[in-house]
């Protein structure tokens, strides 16, 4: 089963990271947010083939294991994409809100859709990443992790060896199976019939999301909220951590009924 890990009390609220991340990512706002709620920090499967289906089941498991009932769902990137599957295959019975930060519904581009990983992502560039992730797994960490930085900045190197040495905590095989099968799924029907209170968090000067998905998804999931973050990039949580926990904490009290 999926790792996982709780602390404080209150309105769950269950942390998914994204691809070749783990809980640690979430460490510059992980305690403000235990303050004041019932966090939950799911670890993906980093170990020998991964599918989205795959991980939104270990979610499940973790929902229902440890009983958790009107828990607020937050996917940060790829990490939203197994919130999304969740959604579609399980329903909103034990959760009561989404918060999605930086994330697409469709990775690579197509007819009508520029919001693409990276701008631009294609069926090619799926394979050369996949393919990167296989044979030259540290390249492909250090290049994601700095890749997630806003655009125009210099990140910490500390900072950046330490987020690098936790993606390299997944196998090759898992990183890339993974991305590989997130980039072969379309959400965009399916958030458009999401029924819970949806937060969308992404960043102003994010190079992985570069266009307005943004205000694409606050345009067809019912009734979502947008926030945008002028100072980040990929990394909201760690690039503007008072804001993220505020505009969090926030959007639960306003939205989660605590009857």
């Amino acid at each position: 089963m999926t790792g996982y890990e709780p602390h404080g009390t209150g309105t769950p609220l269950v942390l998914v990271p994204g691809l070749a991340a783990t809980g640690r990512f979430f460490a510059p706002v992980a305690g403000e947010l235990a303050a004041r709620h019932r966090v939950v920090t799911v670890e993906l499967p980093r170990h020998g083939p991964a599918t989205v289906r795959r991980a939104a089941q270990e979610l499940a498991d973790v929902v229902d294991r440890l009983d958790l009932r009107g828990a607020v769902l937050l996917g940060w990137s790829l990490g939203a994409t197994v919130a999304y599957e969740y959604l579609d295959r399980f329903g909103a019975g034990r959760i009561s809100a989404l918060v999605s930060v930086e994330q697409s519904p469709r990775l690579t581009v197509g007819p009508g859709w520029p919001h693409a990983a990276f701008g631009g992502l294609d069926p090619a560039g799926v394979e050369r990443l996949r393919t990167t992730a296989l044979t030259d797994p540290a390249a492909f960490a250090d290049s994601l992790v700095r890749g997630s930085f806003a655009a125009g900045t210099e990140p910490d190197e500390a900072l950046v060896a330490e987020l690098t040495a936790e993606a390299l905590r997944w196998t090759p095989e898992a990183c890339a199976t993974l991305f590989a099968d997130a980039a072969g799924l379309d959400f965009r029907a399916g958030l458009a019939a999401v029924t819970v209170p949806t937060l969308l968090v992404h960043g102003a000067r994010s190079r992985v999301y570069p266009t307005d998905v943004g205000r694409w998804l606050a345009g067809t999931v019912p009734g979502a909220e947008l926030r945008v973050f002028a100072d980040s990039g990929h990394l909201p949580f760690v690039e503007q951590p008072d804001d993220f926990v505020r505009t969090v904490t926030d959007f639960i009290a306003r939205s989660v009924s605590h009857a």
